[in-house]
This record gives C-alpha cells, sequence and structure tokens, in this order.
C-alpha cells in the first residue's frame, strides 16, 4: 500500500497525518458521545478510507515537488536578445542541454521572425518560452519577407524531418501547405520523429506518398525530446499523442511504490503496458542518472 522504504522523516510525517485524520474522524463522535452518553464506534472501512485519503496528499505532494523541479531548471534571461544571435552556450545557460540548444541554431540559421516562430520549435516548452517571451528582440519583419524570397527554387536532395521548416517540407514532392503544416504539428506534439514510417499516421497519408518522399527525408533522432519518467508528472507523461492518461497515471504510481525507475523494463510491472506499447514509447522516454 505504502511504499517499501520510508525515510525518518516520511513515517514522523505519516504519523501526524493519521493522529490529525484519526482526530478529524472522531471529533463528531466524541461530542455526539458526550451528549448521548454512547460509545464511541470507528469501522474497519472508515479507518482505509482514512488511508487512502493519506495516499492521494502524498502523490499530490510528490507532484507538485515534482513540477517545481522542472520549473527550477530553466533560467530567465538576464536582458533583452535576439534568438537568432544567441549562441549554443547562451541557450544552455537559460536551461536547454546541448543538443537542443543545437536545434535551436539550426532554426535561428534560417531566421526566427518573431515569438511565434520561437514557440513553435519543439525543444522549447512552455515553461521556458514563458521565462523568455519578454525578453526577445526581432529585426524588423519586413526584413525577413526580402530574405525569405528566393530567386530561383533550388531542388531538395535531403529535408531533415525533425528541424525542417514549413516552407522546406513543401519543397518535397506531393507535400504542400497541408501536409507541411500538419507534419511539423505532429512532430512537435510527438517530441519529433524516430522513423519515416510514422508519417503514415498523419490523416490520409498513405503508402504512395511516403515512398514518393522517404529516399529524400532523414531523421536525427539525437534531437528527440525525451521524458524522464523518474521527474515528470502525470500531466506531462499524457501530453504524448502515444500514452493515455490511464498509463501515464499508472507509471507515476508504481514510481512512488519503487521510489525510482532503473530500467524501462519495469514499465511492463503494469497492466496497461504491453511489449508492444513499450517499443513505441520507449523512444520518448528517458531515465535521467
Amino acid at each position: 500500500m505504502f511504499p517499501k522504504k520510508l525515510s525518518k522523516r516520511n513515517i514522523r510525517g505519516l504519523v501526524v497525518l493519521i493522529s490529525l485524520l484519526a482526530l478529524i474522524t472522531m471529533t463528531p463522535r466524541v461530542y455526539s458521545w458526550f451528549r448521548s452518553g454512547e460509545p464511541i464506534q470507528l469501522s474497519i472501512e472508515e479507518l482505509n478510507r482514512g488511508v487512502k485519503e493519506l495516499e492521494l496528499q502524498q502523490f499530490s505532494s510528490d507532484s507538485k515537488k515534482q513540477e517545481k523541479k522542472k520549473g527550477n531548471r530553466y533560467h530567465a534571461p538576464p536582458v533583452g536578445f535576439d534568438p537568432n544571435e544567441y549562441r549554443k552556450e547562451d541557450w544552455m545557460a537559460l536551461g536547454l542541454s546541448e543538443k537542443q540548444a543545437a536545434v535551436v541554431l539550426r532554426f535561428a540559421e534560417r531566421g526566427i521572425a518573431d515569438n511565434e516562430q520561437l514557440q513553435q520549435i519543439f525543444v522549447i516548452d512552455e515553461t521556458l518560452f514563458q521565462l523568455i517571451r519578454d525578453s526577445t528582440r526581432y529585426p524588423e519583419k519586413k526584413d525577413w519577407k526580402q530574405e525569405s524570397k528566393v530567386p530561383e527554387k533550388k531542388e531538395i536532395t535531403n529535408v531533415e524531418l525533425n528541424t525542417a521548416s514549413v516552407e522546406e517540407l513543401m519543397e518535397l514532392p506531393g507535400i504542400g501547405t497541408f501536409y507541411a503544416n500538419k507534419i511539423v504539428e505532429y512532430r512537435d506534439k510527438l517530441g519529433g520523429f524516430h522513423q519515416k514510417k510514422q508519417l503514415l499516421e498523419l490523416w490520409k497519408f498513405d503508402a504512395a506518398k511516403l515512398e514518393m518522399i522517404s529516399s529524400k527525408i532523414s531523421i536525427d533522432k539525437q534531437v528527440l525530446r525525451r521524458i524522464d519518467i523518474n521527474t515528470a508528472a502525470t500531466e506531462e507523461i499524457a501530453a504524448h499523442p502515444y500514452i493515455s492518461w490511464n498509463v501515464a497515471n499508472s507509471i507515476v504510481k508504481m514510481r512512488v511504490k519503487i521510489q525510482k525507475y532503473t530500467n524501462f523494463d519495469a514499465l511492463l510491472e503494469s497492466e496497461l503496458i504491453d511489449k508492444e506499447l513499450l517499443g513505441k514509447i520507449r523512444p520518448y522516454l528517458v531515465i535521467e542518472e
């Protein structure tokens, strides 16, 4: 029912909470007893309900601590800045990893015109974006329109699927505005593609269309956005398209029981996760040391 190992501090906390719970439960009965003289009775069911409430309080507390830990990972920029001029070290100082910073630099090479484009970079999550949105500075938009005009349309030989812009994707055969935007939208939800056939999960994107562009696209798996199953809250895990709320909830509940995941096979202990699902979500999970 409780984690196998509890610290002395946790044990003391549990004793205090159980005492308070018992006091709250017994107060009406004591009052009634003084008035009526009837003996006080407390059923096993009521005690079980109290213990379950205590477990929920502990789970809620753990989730809030994990959210606070995630929030502390990022830092606001000291002064206003142009995202196009930031170096890798500058992005890492804000809280991005070296690989994530490299992804942002790839987008900056093509030009980031405004906060809307900055927010579309999938390695910049909402927490970091809210910290930096008021500090960003951009050149006038008319300059970006002039620079975006390409006099000659060159043939596309390779498009890296996880960093390509909508415009670059539209250069691929059979990919117009609709599918280019859908690819970017789904990429952001997934945290990046790890294999080409994931494009078949898009609405009406068939095998013929995939075969048409397969030789012209590549995938950099190093830039995938991964979820740390030892720190992520239920909401963060459930936000992934492959993971339902019930599965995310079971992952967090098992973590509370075992305290820390050391390998991904431990996820198979959940009745909701089989080998097929684990294989599907494994590229998007990580266990930080």
